[in-house]
């Protein structure tokens, strides 16, 4: 049975279209995608909370992600006494990031089919290279759409109704 909302309802996300996202994070050298992340999180753990359901915050998502990346990279670039192999241990925080992003495509598919409609997004995609870049696009559009419906706010997004892999639910996506 599908949820309903009040324009008024401070739990719901703001629409950000896809094209919005990346010119924005184009423009900033990626700034702006750090900050739509955290901020997509928070929006969700919010919407989530009034609902009864958990999701992390946007501190819980990107600190661990950036710690983990410039943390062990820092260490064996300034501290002589760290060796260069401890580099590598900034994987810890792209092995994270991964982590998130599945949590967040189920989420948006949980949200989706609570109203329901057909999930969108196909998690698995996020181990395919190339194709975690497509779900990961689709993310940020259906995400978009799911906030515009909710609110009955139009939200034109010229880069996803162009390119329909991006904007299509696709049938049988074996999500639930």
């Amino acid at each position: 049975m599908a949820a309903t909302f009040s324009t008024a309802d401070k739990t719901l996300g703001k629409p950000r279209p896809l094209t919005r996202v990346i010119l924005s994070s184009v423009v900033t050298g990626l700034l702006y995608y750090g900050y739509y992340k955290w901020t997509i999180q928070d929006e969700l753990k919010a919407h989530a909370e009034k609902m009864g359901d958990k999701v992390w915050s946007g501190a819980v998502c990107i600190i661990p992600f950036v710690l983990g990346i410039a943390l062990p990279l820092l260490l064996a670039a300034f501290d002589p006494d760290v060796p260069g192999w401890f580099a590598r241990f900034s994987f810890v925080g792209i092995v994270w990031i991964y982590i998130v992003q599945f949590r967040l495509y189920k989420e948006i598919n949980r949200l989706y089919v609570a109203q329901g409609w057909n999930p969108p997004l196909v998690c698995w995609w996020i181990v395919v290279p190339g194709l975690n870049l497509i779900v990961g696009l689709r993310q940020i559009h259906f995400l978009s759409e799911y906030w515009a419906r909710l609110s009955n706010t139009p939200t034109p997004d010229p880069l996803a109704s162009r390119v329909p892999v991006l904007s299509k639910i696709l049938s049988g996506n074996g999500e639930s």
